[in-house]
C-alpha cells in the first residue's frame, strides 16, 4: 500500500470518528491521476491542494426505525344478538364474559378456552334460540300483515256501504220531493207519504 493511500485511509477513519458538531477545516486534494479527495488536514506530499474550506461537519443521519408497533385490541364490544334473551342464564353469562374478555384485551388462551366451552355447551342452545326468535318474528310479521289486510277490507266494505246508502238516500229524497209536490193525493196516500217521510229522515237525515 502506497503512503498516499495509507494516509487517505487514516484521514477518512479520523473523520468518521470525529464529533458531528465539531468545526473542521477541509482540504480538497488532487493526486497525480486527477482524483480529488476531501481531507481534514493539509494535503500530503505528492498531492495538490485545490481548495480549503472551514465549517461544521454535517452529522450523519441516523437510520430510521421501522419496528412495527404492537397492535391494539378493539375495545368495541361485540353486538349482543337479538335472540340472546331466549338462551339460558349460564350461556348468556358465558357469552358476555367472552365479549368482555375481548374488549379488555385478555390473553388469547383465556378467550380461546371460553370460546371452546361455549361451543361445547351452548352452540346447540344458541341455534335453537335463534330459530325460535326468527320464527316468532316471521309469525308476528304474518299476523300484522293479516290484521292490516282485514282492516283494509273492512274499510273498503264500509266505503261501499256508505256509497250505496248515499245513492239510496238520494233516490228516496227525490221520490219524497216528487210526492210532496203533488196536490191530488188521497187521504191514504198522504198517510203513506208521512210514513215514508219519517223513514227517509230517520235513515238519511232531514233535508
Amino acid at each position: 500500500m502506497s503512503p498516499v493511500i495509507a494516509f487517505l485511509l487514516f484521514t477518512t477513519l479520523s473523520l468518521a470518528m470525529a464529533s458531528p458538531a465539531s468545526a473542521q477545516t477541509r482540504y480538497s486534494c488532487r493526486d497525480e491521476q486527477g482524483a480529488v479527495y476531501t481531507l481534514a488536514r493539509p494535503c500530503p506530499k505528492g498531492m495538490v491542494t485545490s481548495a480549503v474550506s472551514a465549517g461544521p461537519v454535517e452529522p450523519r443521519a441516523e437510520p430510521r426505525s421501522y419496528a412495527p408497533t404492537p397492535s391494539r385490541r378493539s375495545s368495541a364490544m361485540r353486538e349482543v344478538p337479538e335472540y340472546e334473551s331466549y338462551m339460558s342464564g349460564r350461556c348468556r353469562t358465558l357469552q358476555n364474559s367472552i365479549r368482555g374478555a375481548s374488549a379488555n384485551g385478555s390473553s388469547y388462551d383465556v378467550i380461546a378456552g371460553m370460546q371452546r366451552e361455549y361451543r361445547r355447551d351452548c352452540s346447540d342452545e344458541e341455534s335453537d334460540a335463534a330459530s325460535r326468535y326468527y320464527r316468532e318474528r316471521r309469525e308476528a310479521r304474518s299476523q300484522r300483515r293479516t290484521e292490516r289486510e282485514r282492516e283494509e277490507q273492512a274499510q273498503l266494505a264500509q266505503e261501499e256501504q256508505e256509497s250505496r246508502k248515499a245513492l239510496q238516500c238520494a233516490e228516496s229524497k227525490r221520490i219524497l220531493a216528487a210526492k210532496r209536490a203533488r196536490t191530488d193525493l188521497t187521504p191514504g196516500e198522504r198517510n203513506d207519504l208521512r210514513r215514508f217521510e219519517t223513514n227517509v229522515i230517520t235513515r238519511c237525515g232531514d233535508f
